[in-house]
């Protein structure tokens, strides 16, 4: 059975990816593993001193810094159970019983990219470490990691509330149409009230686009709510979900072509920045 993976660094937005991740397996029955890599950026970029001093001086220097450097490492290991150790924990108090962890030696980005064969989902924080003190700061990674990965991706914001309501914005396009199936058979979204808004002109076809997306997504016991509205994309998306408690936001990531790549990763990253929802990205 496909994995859940949970992305973990310490950062503030670790209680909720653990929350979001409970809900997340507890909804799709899936099994859930926590992922923490370490990255030691010191050991990235090695200061040579061979220069400055003595051989015997020099020879000393570098077994020191070899010392240091284990120990470092050793640390970090020790640190990153831990915090693997307590995310299990928390989840398991939640009822989860199907958990296991893994410990990376990598970038957080090639780690994912590894192992998302076996993941079902991948849950990550909009803001990871380096971003803690950034307002509205997209994790340094993450804009990487949904242009990389093939799997499903949860942007988890700071805070988990169980969502009622989503919504899919939706513009009938080829890649809107592939979005909108995927959301429709995801076990994640089951029974959840559906709101379908497409931003574009009041036009009998776009009409047409709304109730065929009304019929598609009315499976799965789920309500449906359809609007149509103009004016910016953004602007639009982020009003309609004030006004009717929209609770998390489905749709589809990077397009392939460097024009398409452009337009709507830009998009797509201007809605992660913007919203205080988790996004549930499809590719």
């Amino acid at each position: 059975m496909d994995k859940i993976l949970a992305c973990i660094d310490g950062s503030r937005s670790t209680a909720s990816v653990c929350d979001h991740a409970t809900w997340v397996s507890q909804r799709t029955h899936a099994p859930l593993v926590f992922l923490h890599a370490i990255r030691d950026p010191e050991a990235d970029q090695p200061v040579d001193y061979s220069g400055n001093i003595g051989l015997g001086g020099r020879e000393a220097l570098l077994e020191r810094i070899v010392d240091e450097q284990e120990k470092r490492t050793k640390l970090l290991r020790e640190q990153g159970r831990a915090l693997l150790d307590d995310a299990i924990a928390r989840v398991t108090a939640q009822g989860v019983t199907e958990t296991g962890s893994l410990l990376r030696h990598d970038r957080v980005v090639a780690a994912i990219t590894e192992l998302q064969g076996e993941a079902e989902l991948i849950i990550v924080g909009k803001q990871g470490h380096d971003g803690d003190m950034v307002e509205r700061h997209v994790g340094s990674h993450l804009e990487s990691l949904i242009r990389t990965v093939e799997r499903p991706v949860l942007v988890a914001p700071p805070t988990f509330t169980p969502p009622a309501r989503f919504l899919v914005a939706y513009d009938g396009s080829e890649a809107a149409e592939q979005t909108l199936q995927l959301v429709a058979e995801h076990p994640l979204l089951t029974g959840i009230e559906a709101h379908v808004l497409l931003v574009g002109a009041d036009t009998q076809s776009n009409q047409a686009k709304l109730s065929a997306a009304a019929s598609q997504l009315s499976t799965n016991q789920r309500r449906v709510v359809t609007s149509l509205q103009s004016g910016n994309v953004s602007d639009i998306v982020c009003d309609y979900r004030e006004a009717n408690d929209i609770g998390l936001l489905a749709m589809g990531a990077y397009g392939h072509s460097r024009l398409r790549s452009w337009f709507i990763g830009s998009t797509t990253t201007d809605m992660i920045m913007r919203s205080p929802i988790p996004l549930l990205i499809m590719r």
